[in-house]
């Protein structure tokens, strides 16, 4: 079965976000608990401050599947929804066809140092 990736809503205040950094890569076997990526959120993106209100999730699999392509790299800004990679639930399948749903995904929010890029 092909299984679509995509960036889900994270909440209310959720905007577009840049990827932080990339864990999973095309090929990985995907158990529940496997983070994925890391994405930082800019809530308050119109409002100059010494101080901005960013907030980082990390996008976690929730179930068995098997990473097959990844569309996004660090640095990407990605619009909640958007398509982000393909899974399937067999290595070897064909990736010929559309997803049939969205491979299950939970997020939590994650303390990351200020000073890493």
């Amino acid at each position: 079965m092909i299984l679509s990736l995509t960036l889900p809503r994270m909440g209310d205040l959720t905007r577009p976000g840049t990827v932080h950094r990339v864990i999973a890569h095309a090929g990985d076997a995907l158990r529940p608990g496997t983070p994925l990526l890391e994405i930082r959120v800019d809530l308050d993106g119109a409002n100059a401050r010494d101080c901005p209100a960013l907030i980082y999730y990390r996008l976690i699999a929730t179930e068995r599947a098997y990473l097959r392509s990844l569309l996004v790299e660090t640095g990407d800004v990605v619009e909640v929804a958007a398509a982000i990679g393909v899974a399937t639930t067999i290595a070897t399948e064909a990736l010929a066809g559309p997803p049939v749903r969205a491979l299950r995904t939970s997020s939590v929010s994650i303390q990351v140092h200020p000073l890493s890029a």
